[in-house]
């Protein structure tokens, strides 16, 4: 990651949808450098020319959702985790995060968290509960009905 960009030189606007199809066909082989997904370029928008918001460099083409992907974690890494918004604090934060959930954990479960069968029979339970009250209800409701007025 260079912070100098003095020997770089800008690419023009009107260069931008012709080196973005050369870029992505000749170095990128027609994928995505995050998702590794085809981009197909004849959808409207499908391709972004992504870059850093430090020097202005262009890193490559993404899709348009995954450079939009990038952005959010790099904004939510710089202002929730990293403390600066930075690329040079965000990287090594995001590294550190990646390492973090790769570890094994500690061998106890947390409090509140349900297993898949834990959850199912919650919601079974809810059903039956919610099922026995329309029950009741329809119960009052048809002795109601059935009572003579007046009585």
């Amino acid at each position: 990651m260079s912070y100098s960009i003095s020997h770089l030189r800008k690419l023009p606007r009107t260069s931008m949808p012709s080196w973005k199809a050369k870029h992505l066909k000749n170095e990128q082989g027609g994928l995505c450098l995050l998702c590794g997904q085809p981009i197909d370029l004849t959808i409207k928008g499908e391709g972004a020319i992504d870059h850093d918001h430090n020097t202005g460099e262009i890193r490559g083409v993404l899709h348009r959702s995954c450079n939009a992907a990038e952005g959010k974690v790099a904004n939510a890494a710089g202002r929730w985790g990293a403390k600066s918004m930075d690329y040079a604090a965000i990287v090594p934060w995001l590294r550190n995060l990646l390492a973090y959930l790769d570890r094994p954990g500690v061998g106890l479960v947390y409090h509140d968290h349900k297993t898949d069968d834990e959850k199912r029979e919650a919601r079974n339970a809810k059903a039956r509960k919610q099922r026995a009250s329309a029950k009741a209800s329809g119960v009052v409701r048809a002795r109601r009905a059935a009572k003579p007025i007046g009585s």
